[in-house]
């Protein structure tokens, strides 16, 4: 008897909500390697939490929820374009889980990609929460990602290193080799010698991974 082979499944619609906080690029940067790998488009999401938008209306600051989470969903977006994901993104006020869950469904997402944790202070709904009410009731998966205290998804040298030989390989100036790596404030600096003897430099964002290379006058 012949038996059926089974598919991979196939993330098309990848969802991720955000709520800016610190360490969310990190699960960004787990929805975007499955996009590339998937060739997926990116749904990018904040719910403005109804709750807190109604304890900041009285002092006149509900607008300010607005503008981060159109900073959060931005930041996301402009990573995605560096890694060259398509993305769609969107804002919403309301309850913030039954928003992402509702999100997830008009979407037809194949996957939601969540923090686990969220904002401290009047803005704070914790996001842990949100992510168990996901895992809960969403009709898709859910992939939780525990997020750390620093946005810098790039955090030591054999990061650098990679994505440098990444960036040599990906341009028209043949091989080369690595002859050093510095990490300054808010940028990696890695040194290169090509084998066509072109002195190069690699600076790449701790955070986006963006990477420029250029030729060293």
């Amino acid at each position: 008897m012949r038996s059926e082979r089974v598919r991979p499944h196939v993330y098309e619609r990848i969802l991720v909500p955000t709520d800016g906080s610190t360490g969310t690029a990190h699960v960004a940067m787990q929805a975007l390697d499955l996009a590339e790998q998937y060739d997926s488009t990116v749904y990018v999401l904040h719910v403005v939490d109804e709750t807190a938008s109604s304890l900041l209306e009285a002092t006149g600051s509900e607008n300010e929820l607005e503008e981060q989470g159109e900073r959060a969903v931005e930041r996301i977006e402009r990573m995605a374009q560096v890694h060259g994901v398509d993305t769609v993104t969107e804002i919403r006020t309301g309850d913030p889980a039954s928003g992402i869950i509702d999100y997830a469904e008009e979407t037809e997402a194949d996957l939601i990609v969540a923090g686990t944790h969220g904002r401290s202070g009047v803005q704070r709904r914790l996001i842990g929460s949100v992510a168990e009410r996901l895992v809960r009731h969403a009709t898709c998966p859910v992939m939780t990602v525990r997020l750390p205290e620093s946005d810098e998804t790039v955090t030591d040298e054999a990061d650098a290193r990679e994505l440098a030989e990444e960036a040599l390989a990906q341009s028209d100036r043949g091989d080369g080799e690595i002859t050093g790596v510095e990490r300054q404030v808010s940028v990696w600096v890695v040194d290169i010698e090509s084998d066509e003897g072109e002195s190069l430099v690699a600076y790449i964002d701790p955070v986006t991974q963006r990477t420029s290379l250029v030729a060293r006058h």
